[in-house]
């Protein structure tokens, strides 16, 4: 079975990167949305697996002296399974979008099936993702006992961000269009995710009493915090808002773009992508001062990413 899968791929020409991904969506049984041919078995395994990860990265955090039942001891695991996945994502997007014709607004259906199932395992790993993280994140972990989940401002604001990211993931499945434009807004958000993760983490391990040890950790933070301010000012500040405007343009003012995909979803697509680069403007501007006073030891992890 398993070789005639890859003597099948090979035949197919499918990228050695997206390989893993052609085959494990086609090994997974099919649970359709009611009314489409939308699968989400892919996404809910997906989002079982990165819940499992999750506990098991804070039972290894527990292990290593990090505070059982802390706030900063769930942030930092979900921040492992948040490296996690964009660490495995990114690779997969690169190749998939190198494959064929950049086009935001482009149909799916012309394309050959390993794409399409590349694309619908891309996009259905992140939808289980996005699933995972609202439910362990802004449900179980954010519980009261009585009252139910308790969430803050920023609580809603990225919860908010995870239902969007899912409605553009899943209707772009739908409509078989404009998956190009979500990959992409996903490859340049996801970019800097594991730098900023890495970031994140030592952040944290530098408050905690069981890493007071580690002399070097301070210096790793600090030259790691300026990598990451260089990066994130370069895809959210030099990249992003042109990559949302070709979006955008594409979609709403081009014939191809009206005919292939519904205007009036083209439209609901627009706060998603631009709130996106909106909700960046805080870390934006964290960045820069971060690299205006250079490597140095500073808590400047205030925001949250979107």
């Amino acid at each position: 079975m398993c070789q005639s899968l890859r003597s099948t791929e090979k035949m197919e020409r499918i990228p050695f990167v997206l390989r893993p991904w052609v085959s494990l969506y086609r090994a997974t049984p099919k649970m359709y949305i009611p009314g489409t041919d939308v699968d989400v078995a892919f996404s809910l395994r997906f989002a079982v697996a990165f819940s499992v990860l999750r506990l098991a990265f804070r039972h290894a955090l527990y292990y290593l002296g990090w505070p059982v039942g802390s706030r900063d001891t769930y942030y930092v695991s979900a921040c492992v399974a948040s490296f996690c996945h964009s660490s495995l994502i990114l690779p997969g997007l690169a190749a998939v979008l190198r494959s064929q014709k950049y086009v935001p607004s482009g149909r799916l259906e012309p394309s050959p099936k390993w794409y399409q199932d590349a694309t619908n395992a891309l996009m259905g790993f992140c939808t289980g993702y996005m699933i995972y993280d609202s439910i362990m994140g802004y449900v179980v972990e954010t519980w009261h006992p009585g009252i139910g989940p308790v969430l803050t401002s920023d609580d809603w604001t990225f919860l908010g961000h995870h239902i969007l990211t899912t409605l553009y993931m899943v209707s772009a499945r739908w409509a078989k269009a404009g998956h190009m434009s979500a990959m992409m807004l996903m490859f340049v958000g996801e970019f800097s995710s594991p730098v900023m993760n890495a970031h994140l983490i030592l952040e944290k391990a530098l408050e905690q009493e069981c890493c007071g040890g580690a002399s070097w950790l301070p210096a790793l933070f600090a030259h790691n915090e300026q990598f990451f301010s260089a990066l994130y000012l370069a895809c959210r500040v030099a990249v992003s808002p042109f990559v949302i405007a070709h979006v955008s343009c594409d979609l709403l003012f081009t014939k191809r773009g009206r005919r292939d995909v519904p205007l009036w979803l083209s439209v609901s697509w627009m706060p998603m992508c631009w709130g996106v680069q909106i909700g960046s403007i805080g870390w934006i501007h964290a960045c820069i001062e971060t690299l205006k006073r250079g490597p140095m030891l500073n808590g400047g992890g205030e925001h949250g990413e979107l």
